[in-house]
């Protein structure tokens, strides 16, 4: 005998910090975006104002990744808006990281 797979037709709704994290991780990469951008015009010679959007970039992502693992807590909810934000997040935060490890050696 083989054992039946039970179907729920029950919606499941979504994980309320999972918006949370994928908002925070788009505006991240938004200011990732435009922070890269203006030091790529600007041809490295960037203000200090575009150093501080690339940091808060970097502080947002974390902030990100870690509502994307509290939203893991919360049970019978839909998890798949906390997985791009965390993948989101995740591919932020190495990138930071490698561009100051650059940063230090050069």
């Amino acid at each position: 005998m083989s054992k039946q797979k039970r179907v729920s037709y029950i919606r499941k709704p979504y994980a309320k910090n999972s918006f949370l994290a994928l908002g925070l991780a788009l505006g991240a990469l938004v200011l990732g975006i435009l922070g890269i951008s203006s030091a790529a015009i600007t041809a490295g010679q960037a203000q200090l104002n575009v150093a501080a959007v690339c940091f808060c970039s970097m502080l947002i992502s974390i902030f990100s990744l870690f509502y994307g693992v509290l939203s893991f807590f919360e049970k019978e909810k839909k998890y798949i808006l906390s997985k791009i934000g965390i993948g989101i997040s995740v591919l932020l935060i190495i990138f930071w990281i490698v561009l100051l490890i650059i940063g230090m050696k050069g």
